[in-house]
């Protein structure tokens, strides 16, 4: 268990420069962790103070989504949020062209077994396939190469933003499409992303709030009853965020040629 993910990445939102602490960390890392969230309407009050919350197809008028295991639901393609298996780290609504940049995540009761939150940041898994797999990351940046959702998006995992930077968009979860020679970079890609997985046990009360740009999610397969409230959205016009993360930032230890190269 990455208890210290957690604890590297909290901020107390309840102390006076609570708010101002979690900009510049979303700005460094793209990840916060919070606490003393333990109740829906909390949860809207504390989302109101750092984003603006886009409509979904799953959320009540206050935007809140209610995660749950709703049994077969589950089965049904783009619904998989539903049940209790594994959920591969993915980009929240990468179907819209402009996906928000902003997710809330606030456990309200953790399953009996399993169930415990995973994060990616995809500044590591860029700077990973830069050094390894230059050719493949290529690919993987081409535009209009995967299609996202159905009709959806047509995209690229890793596409550049007007000022340099970098973000990162993925989904896979039968309603991705990649086209050739993109299809040839995913088994490297989901290595790559296996390497960078962290885990995020969440007690009641206590959450995350991610760039959707930057940071890839996802969730442990769980037995018993969990419960989760989400919340999407952009930042607030005195939150003031980066795009995504700057290409080759990160620098990856004993990274060397392994044969995933291609010419």
């Amino acid at each position: 268990m990455d208890h210290e993910v957690f604890a590297s990445h909290y901020v107390s939102l309840t102390n006076s420069d609570g708010l101002v602490r979690a900009v510049e960390m979303l700005a460094r890392d793209g990840l916060v962790t919070f606490d003393g969230v333990h109740d829906r309407r909390s949860v809207v009050d504390l989302a109101s103070r750092l984003l603006t919350a886009r409509e979904h197809r799953d959320a009540g008028a206050d935007g809140v989504t209610m995660i749950a295991d709703r049994g077969s639901v589950a089965d049904r393609l783009g619904y998989a949020g539903f049940g209790c298996r594994e959920l591969d780290p993915h980009t929240d609504s990468s179907a819209l062209a402009r996906p928000p940049r902003l997710v809330m995540l606030v456990c309200v009761q953790p399953a009996d077994c399993g169930g415990e939150s995973s994060v990616v940041d995809g500044a590591a898994v860029y700077a990973d396939l830069a050094a390894r797999a230059p050719g493949l990351l290529q690919a993987l940046k081409r535009p209009g190469t995967v299609r996202f959702g159905d009709p959806g998006y047509w995209g690229s995992v890793f596409e550049p933003t007007a000022d340099g930077r970098m973000t990162v968009r993925l989904r896979l979860d039968g309603l991705e499409h990649f086209t050739e020679p993109v299809d040839e970079a995913v088994p490297v890609l989901r290595a790559t992303i296996s390497r960078y997985v962290r885990e995020l046990p969440l007690r009641p009360g206590q959450g995350y709030l991610l760039d959707n740009w930057r940071m890839l999610h996802g969730r442990r397969e769980f037995r018993g009853s969990r419960l989760m409230y989400r919340m999407l959205g952009d930042p607030v016009t005195s939150c003031v965020l980066p795009s995504g993360f700057v290409p080759g930032a990160l620098a990856v230890v004993g990274a060397s040629s392994d044969g995933w190269d291609r010419p």
